[in-house]
């Protein structure tokens, strides 16, 4: 038995047309990023008109040539009819309506723009969607959309590859389901599939981490009450801390403490011994599991008190929606503060865990955040993979829970080329790959991409693979249009139970990739469009990586740039919220840095001092948000310490650089966007913060919901900022906020003064 086996008949010629046609995601790829974008001045204008009226052509075509033995709809002189005329004059009108108000736009190509996470999209994932969407698939099932389906798969496949899980060395052909079983029991098989957007990813990895965790309790009640299992009382099941019991045996703790792997391998032990499909397995376990019964009378059957999950507070709004929307309530979520880098605080997660051993409390899971939306802080994925094996040595299980929305596609930076050992097959049957040839020298090109990262962020890309579930957005580093996203599963069978299906998409007896999550409708368009980005700029070194490493690149030189811009006889300061390097380390950076002239050397230049890319790679956030903020000296040339006034000000300077009241598109010389910090971060985070500052005055006191403390944010993702052809176009954005925050900082000084009693 193989996957050809699934799939109908009646699709395999269209399976075959992907196989032979299209070519696999693998390689190295030449950089050229003056191909992939568009550019902030529509400088790639003439090849993107060309390639969207090359694919807009292809459709027309193809319904022309669709039996042309079929009679048009339309008579010869319909363009003369009146009502025709009208009608299309009508459409024309309006369009030029909408096109018209969409240049008001926020201009996210430019440089100009260093707002929230949003950038230029690359050509090839514009011309995929143009490509496609007239065609209008329907990716929830083979059915209604039997190209992009397979196109889907490539994507996913290739997106389990760049976070670093692996296929299995080679996939035999199977005689019966017995042998199929026996080898995913011991070869893990990963899956991706894409979903609309990162909260629908995120509230799927709550959903399926929490339906997989009540399995073995859900099936002993199977068992023990469903005549069609009689025969497999005996199995057994291997506990968190080794212990192997009878499942009929175990106690409800015992048995909501058992690891992901082996939860999802129980129906299929329990099908292969009753020689019974593992779908009628889950079909009857779901008959005691929450999802069928519902939260209250399952916890109240099994003795069980409500179960947690935690994450950090800097988590993206959608992990207590997700929480919410489980039944479970969004305080099911444990909010944990994290420390002077904005990274979860593991001291207080290893506490809060070890007071759920002593008291017996569930845990679902553990979230751990690549790149947080407000200051893109990597948690310690590491520590975090250590801590659930020092817990389950005391009984302790739960699954682990990535957030990669924003910062998945950085796996590129460490991720070697690779070519596939089959690549006419590899849909079908996905294997390990080889390694690809891939030479570095010294420019800013061919410098390695992984020496762009810190020693911690490239420490926890390597532990994403050990995490049971993931979730990408190539909406956003992998510059595909919004809405794109995805989730993928370390162990496919990890889905499994989150199946609801119809008769008429097909069931889960063909291939899919819709009928696993929370959506039903998807649209294949957008498999092209990641299928296509993905093709021309690969998921690894030599692509992403690439494009990335320059984000990275410029971050820091961004950061170093808000430190450096004010001297000692300036009325302000850029603080940033990334702790600061030593004044040594500061001192040796601008000095490799700069010129004899004082003019920042070009990143081809900077990239030729190996050393100095590895030493910037330690400054500033984790990845290419930046958050600061701006203090000042009063009338006297004492540096502010009241946090009401520094409010004040960094507010007056946020909306200076707001989207909001600007009424022409000139007058957007440079926009950035903003946040604050509260009491959700915690105490430690908080307090650093405010010393940092130089905040001693009228300081909220933590824990009172006061504190809310503004700063600017600044999202680097523009690939071509420090390679214009006038140079770094931060020497043009750096004066322009130099120049204004004088200004307000100087009339907020004086009006302070002004309105002081005098003596």
């Amino acid at each position: 038995m193989s996957f050809i086996d699934q799939v109908p008949k009646s699709l395999i010629p269209k399976l075959d047309d992907f196989r032979n046609k299209l070519k696999p995601l693998q390689g190295s790829v030449e950089y050229c990023p003056k191909a992939w974008f568009l550019g902030p001045k529509a400088e790639n204008s003439e090849l993107l008109i060309n390639l969207a009226t090359r694919a807009l052509n292809a459709h027309l075509q193809s319904r022309i040539n669709f039996h042309k033995e079929d009679a048009p709809i339309f008579e010869d002189t319909y363009k003369k009819d009146p009502v025709y005329l009208n009608a299309s004059k009508d459409m024309a009108e309006k369009v030029d309506e909408v096109l018209n108000f969409l240049k008001h736009s926020l201009p996210y190509s430019s440089f100009r723009y260093q707002g929230h996470m949003t950038s230029d999209i690359t050509i090839a994932s514009f011309v995929g969607t143009v490509a496609t969407i007239l065609y209008n698939p329907n990716n929830v099932t083979v059915q209604a959309s039997p190209v992009t389906t397979f196109i889907e798969m490539a994507v996913s496949n290739d997106l389990a590859r760049m976070v670093g899980w692996e296929f299995p060395e080679k996939i035999p052909k199977f005689h019966n389901q017995h042998e199929k079983k026996l080898f995913e029991d011991s070869n893990i098989i990963p899956c991706f599939h894409l979903t609309c957007g990162g909260t629908v990813s995120n509230i799927e990895a709550f959903w399926a981490s929490y339906w997989t965790k009540f399995i073995p309790l859900s099936l002993k009640s199977a068992l023990l009450n469903e005549p069609e299992l009689a025969g497999a009382k005996d199995i057994k099941v291997t506990l968190a801390n080794g212990t192997v019991k009878k499942l009929i045996e175990v106690t409800s703790w015992e048995g909501c403490n058992i690891n992901t792997d082996e939860n999802v391998k129980l129906p299929y032990d329990v099908a292969d011994l009753l020689n019974i499909d593992e779908a009628k397995v889950i079909f009857l376990l779901k008959k005691y599991h929450p999802s069928v019964i519902g939260n209250r009378k399952f916890f109240t059957d099994n003795n069980l008190k409500d179960p947690l999950m935690f994450a950090s507070g800097a988590a993206h709004y959608s992990i207590p929606k997700a929480a919410a929307l489980l039944g479970l309530g969004s305080g099911a979520l444990i909010s944990l503060p994290v420390d002077i880098h904005a990274r979860v605080n593991l001291d207080e997660l290893e506490k809060r865990l070890n007071d759920c051993v002593t008291n017996q409390i569930p845990v679902i899971h553990c979230v751990a955040i690549n790149g947080t939306t407000e200051e893109s802080a990597v948690d310690d994925f590491e520590k975090i993979v250590l801590l659930r094996t020092k817990m389950n040595a005391k009984g302790l299980a739960f699954n682990l829970v990535a957030d990669c929305a924003w910062g998945g596609y950085f796996s590129s930076i460490i991720k070697e080329d690779y070519l596939l050992q089959n690549p006419k097959n590899d849909i079908l049957y996905p294997t390990r790959t080889k390694q690809a040839p891939a030479p570095y020298s010294n420019n800013l090109n061919d410098t390695d991409s992984a020496k762009f990262a810190s020693k911690h962020f490239a420490a926890q890309l390597r532990a994403l693979k050990q995490f049971d579930t993931i979730t990408i957005d190539p909406h956003k580093a992998g510059f595909v249009h919004y809405e794109n996203a995805s989730i993928g599963y370390r162990n496919k069978r990890f889905r499994d139970i989150l199946v609801y299906t119809a008769t008429y998409i097909g069931g889960s007896s063909v291939p899919s990739v819709g009928i696993y999550g929370i959506q039903g409708s998807k649209a294949g368009s957008n498999a092209v469009a990641a299928y296509l980005s993905h093709s021309i700029m690969r998921t690894s070194k030599s692509g992403y990586g690439m494009v990335l490493k320059r984000c990275l690149l410029s971050t820091r030189l961004f950061y170093l740039r808000l430190l450096w811009l004010c001297g000692d006889s300036d009325q302000f300061k850029v603080v940033g919220v990334p702790i600061e390097p030593s004044k040594a380390t500061l001192d040796s950076l601008k000095s490799r840095l700069y010129d004899a002239e004082g003019n920042m050397k070009s990143v081809d230049t900077i990239c030729q001092d190996e050393q100095l890319v590895v030493d910037l790679a330690e400054v500033g956030p984790d990845q290419n948000i930046v958050c600061f903020g701006i203090n000042f000296k009063d009338a006297n040339g004492n540096w502010n310490t009241d946090y009401n006034k520094y409010c004040d000000v960094n507010n007056q300077i946020y909306e200076r650089f707001d989207y909001i009241k600007e009424v022409g598109m000139a007058q957007f010389d440079l926009i950035f966007s903003n946040t604050a910090f509260n009491d959700q971060y915690g105490e430690v985070f908080q307090k650093d913060l405010a010393k940092r500052f130089g905040l001693t005055t009228n300081v909220p006191a933590y824990g009172t919901n006061k504190f809310q403390l503004p700063v600017l944010r600044s999202t680097v993702m523009d690939v071509f900022t420090n390679e214009t052809t006038k140079g770094s176009f931060f020497d043009v954005t750096m004066p322009i906020f130099k120049n204004e925050c004088t200004k307000i900082v100087s009339a907020f000084v004086k009006a302070s003064k002004a309105s002081k009693p005098s003596l």
